[in-house]
């Protein structure tokens, strides 16, 4: 059953964060110390869950540091994309580009991950 508490200290709770006074519903019964049972206050909404980025999951990609100073481009689980490599606002221009659904560059015959190991 949900019952409703007054957050006592700042609080991450279910993904938000919450300042001392608000309130907040939850289903448990034995809250920590920054919380206390509240009496007749208006529950703070929780605030809705963040937007996936565009083309779902699988579109997350990142500039990351590679190999002699240069960076590269890296998908969701951390592995390297494509043959791109150079300094950090490119990488992070790259990485903007491939989010938006630009198309991936290979990586060439004898290049790619052999040039630059991951970091």
């Amino acid at each position: 059953m949900s019952k409703r508490y007054e957050v006592l200290e700042r609080s991450f709770i279910n993904g938000r964060l919450y300042e001392p006074g608000d309130t907040v519903v939850l289903e448990i019964d034995s809250p920590g110390g920054n919380l206390k049972l509240a009496t007749g206050k208006a529950v703070t909404p929780p605030a809705p869950a963040p937007a996936p980025p565009p083309g779902g999951d699988d579109a997350a990609f990142v500039a990351a540091r590679g190999a002699a100073g240069k960076y590269v481009i890296k998908d969701a689980e951390g592995n390297r994309v494509g043959d791109f490599a150079g300094t950090k606002a490119e990488a992070e221009a790259e990485a903007q580009r491939l989010i938006q659904g630009g198309d991936i560059v290979p990586a060439k015959e004898g290049e790619g991950s052999d040039d630059l190991p991951d970091a």
